[in-house]
């Protein structure tokens, strides 16, 4: 019998989140999905966060304790980027099963967009993202322009046009007028689409994902404190992970990444195949990162995923549906929390709880998550229980 439950989940509104500030909205979330679990602060005795870029400290997870007014024997800081859900999960359950913790406050969440202004925020990732000090930054790339870059490396390659890239982008927005939580909710075609202006050629507007205040909290624990707040448990089964590099300068390829590597990984921990997966929630900052992705994941072959897309196989009626709540690209990135939205949609779905979002039969979810310009990658399989 599976001994490790997500138990618990809040997520807000993405967008603009007036009147909290950063360490107020992690309590926020933090309270919900205790009540969500049906469990206490004095139950947990692990806490877990990714350090938001809108409130810097220097452990941030024992500050947000300290917050709380609790004192865990464990309060851990994770750096992953957008690989970080899988990870802290994964972490969550090596902790219950080696009988460390029994219940795991895990909450990622940032305000870039009421926290961070615009310069500031554009600084901050020029100065500690994926850009290396020596070998690229000389030359003045932008975290749009690198993406840019494996977008028309791909388009040569793949002999691929801006239609594959919106599609991607109105699959997502499609996907988002559903969900009430979702940053952009505006109805878009591929007019709409082309008329949005160029970022970091041939990226568009529509191409690149939101500044999105938001993020998420969940509730790890054990078989048996489970489903005390009345929601179905969730079951992690499985998780992988893999590096291939940081700075895309020295990535082995522009268009083929880990996040493969990484699903084979978390399906050989949990016995099952590629073809037990009834929903995947995959990472996507940039169109781009969608296409790429998809394809490494082993859900469609080298340079067709546009095409896929374009003829309905990732909706929620196709052959495999994805991104089932907008993705990043519409339903919200908060700046380092982003890619936790993926993991809350995942428990959503296999809850039954997706009203008209809703898979029938949902039974399996993977759930990817990304750090830098396609250089980490965090998958984790969720099972209904």
């Amino acid at each position: 019998m599976r001994n490790v439950m997500i138990a618990g989940i809040a997520e807000p509104v993405h967008g603009r989140i007036p009147g909290l500030t950063p360490m107020a909205l992690h309590e926020r979330l933090a309270l919900q999905a205790l009540d969500d679990a049906g469990l206490e602060l004095r139950d947990v005795d692990a806490v877990l966060t990714l350090a938001p870029r809108s409130d810097s400290y220097l452990i941030h997870a024992a500050a947000f304790a300290e917050y709380l007014g609790i004192s865990p024997p464990t309060a851990l800081t994770l750096e992953g980027g957008g690989a970080a859900p899988a990870i802290m999960v994964d972490m969550a359950r090596n902790m219950i099963e080696g009988g460390s913790a029994k219940t795991i406050l895990i909450v990622s969440a940032d305000m870039p967009l009421s926290v961070n202004t615009r310069d500031a925020y554009i600084k901050m990732l020029a100065d500690s993202g994926p850009v290396h000090p020596d070998i690229e930054r000389p030359f003045g790339p932008t975290v749009p322009s690198l993406f840019g870059m494996v977008a028309r490396a791909y388009m040569n390659e793949f002999d691929a046009d801006d239609s594959d890239l919106g599609a991607v982008a109105i699959h997502d927005r499609a996907a988002a007028i559903r969900h009430p939580n979702s940053h952009m909710r505006s109805p878009m075609d591929f007019t709409t689409y082309g008329a949005s202006h160029m970022i970091a050629d041939p990226l568009r507007l529509l191409d690149c994902s939101p500044v999105s205040d938001g993020g998420a909290a969940v509730v790890v624990t054990t078989a048996n404190r489970s489903g005390k707040g009345g929601k179905r448990p969730v079951g992690v089964i499985g998780a992988g992970f893999s590096m291939t590099h940081l700075h895309l300068s020295a990535a082995p390829s522009l268009t083929k990444h880990g996040a493969g590597l990484a699903l084979d990984r978390a399906l050989s921990f949990a016995k099952r195949s590629r073809g037990d997966i009834d929903v995947a929630l995959v990472y996507d900052c940039f169109s781009i990162a969608m296409l790429i992705n998809v394809e490494d994941l082993g859900f469609a072959a080298k340079g067709k995923a546009g095409a896929a897309f374009r003829n309905g196989e990732f909706r929620r009626d196709g052959r495999l549906p994805i991104n089932t709540h907008g993705g990043l690209l519409s339903h919200g990135y908060p700046g380092r929390a982003a890619g936790i939205g993926n993991l809350i949609e995942a428990v959503v779905q296999l809850r039954g709880e997706a009203g008209d979002r809703q898979i029938p039969n949902a039974e399996v979810t993977m759930t990817h998550g990304m750090g830098g310009l396609f250089a980490t990658h965090g998958v984790l399989l969720l099972e209904a229980t």
